[in-house]
């Protein structure tokens, strides 16, 4: 996919504030971050905004809503999971964020680093059982359920914990080299979640008022047409 030219301006700051190593490791873990936020907050204005919003998935498509939740909730725990794997297993190299502290060659700066990863370490525990008991593998006592340990309780909160305390990590850093902070829990998309939802509630609003003329036996002549195909 080719990249356009603020991604490209903006792997060079990363580059010249942070040094050639730190810069992109930096750059690489920013844009997974805020990957993660955006896949978040989408996640949230469909299943988190209001009970009305939930009755009208349901009414819609329910079907299909309860895929893409399930699905989306999967991928976000992977997702957490990733970002905390350790730096090497086996003879693969990972992208995480516990490189951070060992790329930063300010000492002071490299341990406070390394503190707000192990908080993100811990924060995180509960994604990594998650994939590793039922996500990536499927633990074979667990899917049989027989004498198998619980998995860690997995809420709205448990995620909200850990995208603050890697927005701290990442945060810390650009304080330090580039002044201010990212603000990844604000991501913004105008072809979002939203007016997904926003076009399912006028298109509902048009079948109630299709179904009222048929019922009256007052249709109008796009009533009796076949729905469009897509």
């Amino acid at each position: 996919m080719r990249r356009d030219q603020s991604a490209i301006e903006e792997e060079r700051q990363h580059l010249r504030a942070f040094g050639s190593e730190l810069g992109a490791l930096y750059h690489a873990l920013e844009h997974e971050v805020i990957w993660l936020h955006a896949k978040w907050l989408e996640y949230r204005k469909l299943y988190a905004k209001s009970d009305k919003r939930i009755d009208l998935l349901n009414k819609t498509a329910g079907f299909f809503f309860r895929v893409v939740q399930d699905a989306l909730w999967g991928d976000l725990l992977l997702h957490i999971a990733r970002l905390t794997d350790p730096p090497k297993q086996g003879r693969y190299e990972n992208l995480t964020l516990l490189r951070l502290p060992e790329a930063v060659h300010d000492k002071g700066l490299a341990d406070n680093i390394r503190d707000l990863v192990k908080t993100a370490l811990a924060n995180a525990e509960f994604a990594r059982e998650w994939r590793n008991r039922s996500l990536a593998h499927q633990e074979l006592s667990l899917a049989l359920q027989v004498g198998a340990k619980p998995l860690p309780g997995a809420s709205r909160k448990s995620v909200e914990d850990v995208l603050a305390s890697y927005r701290k990590i990442m945060n810390r850093l650009h304080v330090s080299y580039l002044q201010g902070e990212v603000g990844y829990e604000y991501f913004l998309a105008y072809d979002d979640a939203d007016m997904l939802v926003r076009r399912l509630a006028v298109a509902a609003r048009l079948d109630e008022r299709q179904k009222e003329r048929l019922r009256q036996g007052k249709p109008l002549p796009e009533d009796l047409e076949p729905p469009p195909e897509a």
